[in-house]
């Protein structure tokens, strides 16, 4: 395929004598560009005015203005200093008159009589350049456009993460977090002006040795920040510690530091990068919670042992006194075990492990199967009454009160919303019929399951006693 036409150029024939501008012109053709003529130094400048030119061909002796003139003149105008002026001269073509013509400001000299091939050469040679020139000029300004360009998006982005940095700033300062890198390699630690404020330091961006930042850290907290350091390296993932760092005034603030390690460039050593927030307030808060749940707790436990002196004092008939202490040390049991992890939940099979315990939990007789659920404090105190009514019974009527009885408890939870407990008694070795009576511990046990979603049934046959129960977990 052939390449695309180039857009003719301008090339301007200055000449007192008309035969030398057709002969001129002759020679020029198969150049295939814009041949223009002037038979005047005023008529060669009118047209470099209007039109651009990329060479001019100059006779030295015309009769107004000689070429010289001419050349002066075009040069002293700033849009025509760079074009490309040949000189053509039949009388003066002496070297002197050469270099003259130089002086002046043509590019090339042209003596009388003409060879057409080097004529024709020159021309093209300075057309050619005119056109690189043009396509530089082009070229230029394309890539002044990209820069300027690249410049307003890059000066945009600027300005958009300076907007960002500032939002996430005042986010830090107002969260009470700041940001912390410590690299490994130097052993440089380096803190922004949020955790400083924190610290109690100026609000800037500051650098320090990694051993003095360990020097604010309280000595009983170093050890586990070290230990924490050294899992995140050697694990090569999160990084996260609870420290005091102690501030220029003597107080303590309690740092939460959460964070990521970076490993370096081949296998050299990298840096950990990260948050830290200020927890002191949390802390305090906690500490406060459970110094109110420790005294709660005393006050029930008190509360508790209190109820019981009173009934031992006031209850004469000893059969009420073995149905309603053991009620009262079963509350007391589940109220013990959620005192231990702060009212956060109580296990399961440590209820159950309480429960049994004077029994003999590891008695071949007793079988539980299940797996540990977790349960709310309501559910822990609930499930510690039902199961305790179900033990009392077995004690004294049924799978306990003969040596060949046996106990065997199943529990599930079904997933759902909110989730099912349910809950399989039975007692096997003898022969039970159904109480007369409705007794405080069918009476518990209906009641838990009256909840939605909840069940309860007791069965008694001449192989002994099944009871199930079902009812939702509260959850919280």
């Amino acid at each position: 395929m052939s390449a695309p036409a180039r857009p003719a150029v301008n090339i301007l024939l200055v000449d007192d004598q008309q035969a030398k501008l057709l002969s001129y012109g002759a020679i020029l053709r198969d150049l295939h560009e814009n041949l223009i003529s002037a038979t005047s130094a005023n008529d060669a400048f009118e047209v470099l005015l209007k039109s651009e030119v990329a060479v001019v061909l100059v006779d030295v002796c015309m009769p107004d203005l000689d070429g010289f003139q001419l050349v002066e003149m075009i040069r002293e105008h700033p849009r025509f200093k760079d074009i490309a002026i040949i000189f053509v001269s039949a009388v003066l073509s002496s070297d002197l008159d050469h270099i003259k013509g130089y002086e002046f400001g043509a590019v090339d000299y042209v003596s009388v009589p003409i060879v057409p091939e080097i004529l024709r050469a020159k021309v093209k040679i300075f057309v050619e350049l005119y056109r690189k020139a043009r396509e530089l000029e082009k070229t230029a300004i394309g890539l002044e456009q990209v820069v300027a360009e690249r410049t307003a998006e890059l000066e945009e982005s600027t300005a958009q993460l300076r907007k960002r940095e500032e939002q996430l700033s005042q986010a830090l300062a107002a969260a009470n977090m700041g940001t912390w890198r410590h690299d490994l390699s130097t052993q440089i630690s380096t803190a922004d002006g949020d955790l400083n404020t924190i610290l109690g330091l100026e609000p800037v961006e500051t650098s320090c040795p990694t051993f003095e930042w360990f020097a604010r850290i309280h000595t009983d907290d170093r050890d586990a920040v070290a230990e924490a350091w050294r899992k995140a390296v050697s694990e090569r993932g999160r990084y996260e510690v609870e420290l005091r760092v102690r501030k220029p005034d003597g107080s303590l603030r309690w740092i939460r530091e959460q964070g990521n390690y970076v490993p370096g460039p081949d296998g050299l050593p990298g840096y950990m990068t990260g948050l830290a927030v200020d927890v002191t307030n949390q802390r305090q808060a906690e500490e406060a919670r459970n110094l109110l749940i420790e005294e709660l707790n005393h006050r029930v436990k008190n509360m508790l042992a209190m109820v019981q002196s009173i009934a031992v004092q006031s209850l004469t008939d000893r059969h009420q006194k073995d149905r309603f202490l053991p009620r009262i040390q079963a509350l007391a049991t589940g109220h013990d075990l959620l005192t231990r992890t702060g009212w956060k939940g109580a296990s399961l099979v440590a209820i159950l492990q309480a429960l049994f315990k004077p029994h003999g939990i590891h008695d071949s007789r007793l079988v539980l199967d299940g797996d540990d659920v977790i349960l709310s404090s309501r559910d822990s105190i609930s499930i510690s009454l039902a199961v305790h009514e179900l033990l009392t019974n077995a004690v004294k009527y049924g799978a306990y009160a003969r040596p060949d009885g046996s106990v065997s408890m199943q529990w599930s939870v079904d997933g759902g919303d909110p989730p099912i407990f349910r809950l399989s008694w039975r007692e096997s070795g003898f022969s039970c019929a159904a109480p007369q009576d409705t007794g405080f511990g069918t009476k518990l046990l209906k009641s838990l399951a009256a909840r939605p979603g909840g069940h309860f049934s007791c069965s008694y046959s001449d192989e002994g006693v099944l009871c199930e129960l079902a009812f939702p977990l509260d959850g919280a």
